[in-house]
């Protein structure tokens, strides 16, 4: 059950509140559509509702605008909630607002729940705040949420804040907001809720498990200020609730929210979060990558990695290789898009030379610009070694690319790499020889020279000796 389905199920809930429940076979229509046109259905049939015996109630708006309030007041209470919704639409909002003053919380309840929502949204602003905070309390404590959820982003804060201290039932106050019909507003909601009163109300979603889809459904739809808040306090339960949240995520196919909401997690949490159990089962690691995949927030992940130990980096190297070309490229391209470069190169060191062999084999490696910024990682961080580990292990068309990449530019690359020829070990230094051996063409061979050339004695030294041993006339010529 993605975010998508989860909005879904909450259009659905709204249109089966209103016509009663469906039979499975049509049940089963609606699970293949989205959420939009759920909510077109759902106010076509409001629109059908509301229009049946219009003209009678506008009608008896009439009479009801030519009455003095108290008595407009008696006959909406003669007449019943039923009626009383029905007209609203045709009175002055104004009218309305003088006329709520005069009746009880528990009838105005009731018109509520017979109301069109879309009527009452442009209504609550002319209705005092009290009575508004009142029914919408009665609506939620009477486990109405979803008349209550369509309502409460049209709430004013001042009412918003009055149902807080009605309601103590948190677990109440997320079912409802589930059902907003703009939950894009629920952040600003959030903001008028204390920081103590939010750490309750979300222990209180992690103290039911039923709740969670919906708790990782508020957090995909609030910004990154309170995406911060809500998933820190989330990330500082025990390893026992957190396995079983990553779980429930992986079940329900829920990693979106998650994927979403790394980078405002604190790197202390990141680190406890990343080696908690439940990452290091290969099902779970694998929806992870598939669900990154498919929302394309593969550079989300960026973040778990370069958290993990070498241990579990070795790990996710090796599910990772198993999971296809499509998801391995993805990571590669976006881990290049996001300057982080330098997280391949890790999970490279983390490889058997077999691992390594096969993941060289993807086309991506073809693409100039990626193994460009793979070089430039290489050379910035450090990561000599597994730079030319990699690049020797590419295949011949690919060698040929990585030493044409050294030689442009007037040897840049080339002779940025042997500025840290400190990190170069003697393996390192025969796979380097063989790489560039692998220029062929004139102005390549020419520029590889220049940079020898202009090398430290100790440098052009190394070089020499290990060519010799190689026996690579290329480089015994340049270095004459």
């Amino acid at each position: 059950m993605t975010i998508s389905s989860l909005q879904m199920v909450a259009e659905f809930e709204k249109l089966q509140a209103l016509i009663g429940e469906l039979p499975s076979t049509q049940r089963d229509l609606f699970n293949r559509c989205d959420p939009r046109q759920i909510r077109e259905v759902r106010d076509a049939v409001l629109d059908d509702l509301h229009s049946d015996q219009a003209s009678t109630f506008r009608r008896l708006s009439c009479l009801v605008r030519m009455l003095p309030v108290k008595r407009a007041a008696r006959l909406a209470t003669a007449c019943g909630p039923v009626v009383a919704a029905r007209t609203l639409p045709f009175l002055d909002p104004l009218k309305v607002g003088r006329i709520t003053r005069q009746l009880p919380v528990d009838f105005l309840t009731d018109i509520t729940l017979e109301a069109d929502p879309r009527a009452l949204r442009t209504l609550i602003r002319h209705i005092p705040t009290d009575q508004i905070a009142a029914v919408a309390a009665a609506l939620i404590q009477q486990r109405h949420y979803i008349t209550a959820g369509q309502l409460a982003d049209a709430l004013p804060s001042t009412a918003i804040r009055q149902v807080l201290t009605l309601i103590s039932d948190d677990v109440a106050l997320l079912r409802t907001v589930f059902y907003m019909d703009e939950p894009e507003q629920l952040g600003d909601i959030i903001r008028l809720v204390d920081n103590e009163r939010l750490n309750q109300i979300i222990l209180a979603g992690l103290g039911n498990r039923e709740i969670w889809p919906i708790l990782m459904w508020v957090i995909d739809q609030v910004g990154r200020d309170i995406k911060s808040r809500i998933t820190n306090l989330i990330v500082e339960r025990d390893p026992e609730t957190l396995n079983e949240l990553i779980n429930v995520a992986n079940n329900q196919a829920l990693w979106g929210p998650i994927l979403r909401s790394l980078d405002t997690i604190k790197d202390r949490h990141q680190r406890s979060l990343v080696h908690l159990q439940a990452l290091r089962d290969e099902q779970v690691l694998e929806g992870l990558m598939k669900a990154a995949y498919d929302e394309g927030l593969m550079a989300n992940t960026i973040p778990l990695i370069e958290a993990m130990n070498g241990d579990l980096q070795a790990f996710v190297a090796r599910v990772g290789l198993r999971q296809g070309a499509d998801i391995l490229e993805a990571f590669i391209r976006d881990a290049v898009r996001q300057n982080h470069a330098d997280v391949i190169l890790t999970l490279l060191s983390r490889m058997t030379d077999e691992e390594v062999k096969e993941l060289t084999t993807l086309g991506v490696f073809d693409d100039n610009f990626i193994l460009q910024a793979i070089v430039s990682a290489g050379i910035n961080t450090g990561q000599i070694h597994s730079l030319i580990r990699f690049a020797r292990r590419l295949p011949g068309k690919g060698q040929e690319l990585m030493a044409s990449l050294m030689a442009a530019d007037h040897g840049a690359l080339l002779e940025r790499l042997l500025n840290r020829s400190e990190l170069l070990g003697d393996s390192d230094w025969n796979e380097l020889v063989t790489l560039i051996s692998k220029a062929r063409i004139p102005d390549q061979v020419k520029e590889i020279a220049d940079v020898i050339r202009y090398q430290s004695h100790q440098t052009s030294r190394a070089l020499k000796a290990h060519a010799e041993n190689m026996g690579s006339e290329l480089f015994k010529t340049l270095l004459k």
